[in-house]
């Protein structure tokens, strides 16, 4: 094992995650969802399906009333083009709508086919965070560090969320990996494509483009601005085609840090034991800290590298920025987008944990992300905590 690790490549690293990936579904479905790999997708038990999908699939419903949003994902995938006739499904219609491309990419793998739209999908979230695991080892190696750091990778909330979810944004912060390593090394068209792509898998993804544009605004470089400034056209375009259907978001003022002061002043009840209650809660507290140095971290980071904004880095310093200040504005705003709990934030802005990430692993401190990092992914994780001890129930007989 220890040789493996010695000597492993990048690609060695993304085979072995994706495998590990497929050992968990495999074993959480088979020991925790009663052989439905349709669980994964988190899918409420009152939330209103179509029929057309129930008819055709056993659905497994979760404890919870409301799901989460991989359930939308799910019937987008199965009719990416009739999104408007399943409208009343998607909640809310415009939002699910605007996040088209893993839906429809898996539709397109699937050739259409209902039974094999589900694998489909399943295999293009794979093959996602594989890459993003191999971007961010070959991250790694150009600042002189060890390709392990790739699997730092899938301890980022993004990654973890996808992984039991079957969210957009494990993909997302994979794409912005892709993105800075593409940049890094002098592919601009691959950056371009990829930045130019990222939106459709979750609008959060205009910050990649937008990061661009601000380094060649900083250097000057005019031409390159307004080709970059293109990038995000696309999606607009698409965006605008959506207008009819209902769910856009019109931000209000609620107050300074409104949404970190709530998830302070109002946490959340669980419903388990005092001791366990409290332990919860102290990690999410722990986690809003975490989550709000590391954004005023990725600000930092840019001031202070300003005058070497030259450098082929300084579009991931700018998207550790940008993804920094769209979190400390959202939190004064209302309807509370990313701002719900632990879950939503941490997912969202992950690109700051990666930024930071690669920061301290060419100034060679990567203990300094860790602090802002680890109370995330600790109580990210503990939502894994339940298949997995169902799972060594199963395994044990017990």
């Amino acid at each position: 094992m220890m040789r493996f690790l010695s000597h492993a490549r990048p690609w060695h690293l993304a085979a072995a995650s994706m495998a590990a990936i497929v050992l968990w579904w495999g074993l959480a479905v088979q020991f925790a969802y009663d052989g439905h790999w349709n669980a994964l997708y988190c899918t409420g038990s009152r939330i209103p399906m179509p029929e057309w999908l129930e008819s055709r699939e056993s659905l497994y419903r979760v404890a919870g009333p409301v799901g989460y949003d991989g359930q939308w994902f799910h019937v987008l995938a199965h009719r990416p083009l009739e999104f408007r006739a399943n409208a009343r499904y998607l909640d809310p219609p415009q939002l699910r709508a605007q996040r088209i491309l893993l839906p429809l990419a898996a539709w397109l793998l699937a050739f259409g086919r209902f039974e094999w739209v589900d694998p489909a999908y399943y295999t293009l979230m794979l093959l996602w965070l594989g890459a993003g695991v191999w971007w961010t080892a070959r991250l790694a190696e150009l600042r002189g560090a060890s390709p392990l750091w790739g699997l730092a990778f899938l301890l980022l909330p993004s990654s973890m969320s996808s992984i039991e979810r079957m969210l957009s944004d494990g993909p997302l912060v994979a794409a912005a990996a892709g993105f800075f390593y593409f940049v890094e090394t002098g592919r601009w068209r691959a950056a371009w494509i990829l930045a130019a792509l990222a939106p459709f898998i979750r609008e959060t993804g205009l910050l990649l483009p937008a990061a661009a544009c601000a380094a060649f605004l900083w250097q000057r470089r005019w031409k390159a601005l307004a080709a970059w400034a293109a990038a995000p056209v696309p999606f607009l375009i698409w965006l605008y085609s959506l207008r009819d259907l209902p769910g856009g978001t019109a931000f209000q003022w609620k107050g300074w840090f409104a949404s970190a002061v709530r998830l302070i002043a109002h946490p959340a009840d669980y419903p388990f034991q005092p001791w366990l209650r409290w332990l919860l809660q102290g990690m999410d507290l722990a986690s809003l800290a975490g989550f709000l140095a590391g954004s005023v971290l990725a600000l930092a980071l840019l001031w202070r590298r300003r005058r070497e904004c030259e450098r082929a880095q300084c579009a991931a310093w700018c998207a550790g920025a940008l993804s920094g200040m769209a979190a400390l504005v959202l939190v004064h705003l209302e309807p509370r987008h990313a701002w719900d709990d632990f879950y939503s934030y941490s997912r969202v802005f992950s690109p700051i944990f990666l930024v930071l990430l690669l920061e301290s692993l060419e100034r060679g401190r990567p203990a300094a992300p860790a602090a802002v990092l680890v109370s995330v992914a600790a109580r990210m994780s503990l939502q894994f905590a339940s298949p997995a001890l169902r799972i060594l129930r199963g395994i044990s007989g017990f």
